[in-house]
């Protein structure tokens, strides 16, 4: 698709840039609400009415499969409702997000090509993304997950993985540990970097911006609005990565008291507190200090016996 503008005429790069992206936008935002229900009730419903299906074949597979030991079999079938309940709530996240990204800026982008109609140019073609998303979402949740359900049911194994039970129950009250010892501080330093996120975001967005030549400023200046506004936002859900990274902290407190001992298990989630610590140092100040000084140095690769 060719664009309806070129940079050498300087008086339409002028009057379009800046026009362009602003018809664009009100055509985003009519359509953006509609896009997201639509993708609301498309990817949370597909979620929901195939949860039974997804219940049934899960445990069909656990029960099944000879990858795995008798004790997590027991351990997979106590925890499955609680991963399986959250699949909707992911799945209405995933709608919302993608439903304001396909219906703000999908129309923008298309109302600068000449192939559209400068008026109602692009509606159709946001709404046939939404429904092309919905089409492979439904892929994935009907086809592909279940044939890899399939495959782990019904893949041969004669020597099956399992862990004995006093290791799983300690490795639960790691993993719980774990969540609650990084959750509380994790959330806390979020609360400290939430100000010099959001600061650092738009310094760097105007050191960005002051880069351009005049016609490339009109032609994003719609861009770099949305983002001004946006920016404080994607500060505040930044908490979602925080708790993520919680999550992995959690579950590898449980792996390295499985693999090494319960001292290295209980001291891991404070190294995954420093690793954070400095990632987002590194993203906000440019700097890969870190106000934790605890250090987890690898130990051999040598399974310990302590936990046995």
């Amino acid at each position: 698709m060719e664009g309806r503008v070129y940079p050498d005429n300087i008086f339409l790069a002028c009057c379009c840039y800046v026009f362009l992206p602003i018809i664009g936008l009100i055509k985003g935002v009519i359509i953006v609400g509609p896009i997201i229900i639509l993708t609301i009730f498309g990817c949370t419903g597909i979620a929901i009415i195939l949860l039974p299906h997804d219940i049934f074949l899960t445990y069909k597979a656990l029960c099944k499969t000879s990858l795995i030991g008798i004790n997590l079999k027991i351990i997979g079938m106590l925890l499955l409702p609680v991963a399986l309940s959250v699949w909707p709530i992911v799945a209405l996240l995933e709608s919302c997000l993608i439903g304001f990204i396909y219906g703000l800026f999908f129309p923008i982008l298309i109302t600068l090509n000449t192939d559209c109609n400068l008026i109602y140019g692009g509606i159709a073609d946001t709404f046939k993304e939404t429904f092309d998303f919905i089409g492979e979402f439904w892929k994935f949740n009907y086809e592909n997950y279940f044939n890899y359900l399939y495959k782990f049911g019904n893949e041969d194994c004669d020597e099956p993985f399992d862990i004995n039970i006093i290791q799983i129950i300690i490795g639960l009250i790691l993993a719980g540990y774990g969540l609650t010892v990084g959750v509380i501080i994790l959330i806390f330093m979020w609360i400290i970097k939430l100000f010099p996120s959001i600061y650092h975001m738009y310094n760097e967005m105007f050191k960005y911006y002051c880069n351009f030549k005049c016609y490339e400023i009109l032609m994003y200046s719609i861009f770099y609005l949305i983002a001004i506004i946006l920016i404080p936002v994607s500060g505040v859900l930044a908490i979602l990565f925080y708790i993520g990274y919680d999550f992995y902290g959690g579950v590898l407190c449980a792996i390295e008291g499985y693999q090494y001992n319960i001292g290295r298990g209980v001291i891991s989630i404070w190294a995954t507190i420093r690793n954070c610590d400095i990632f987002t140092n590194y993203l906000i100040f440019e700097t890969k200090y870190s106000s934790f000084l605890i250090v987890v140095k690898h130990a051999k690769q040598k399974k310990k016996t302590s936990i046995s």
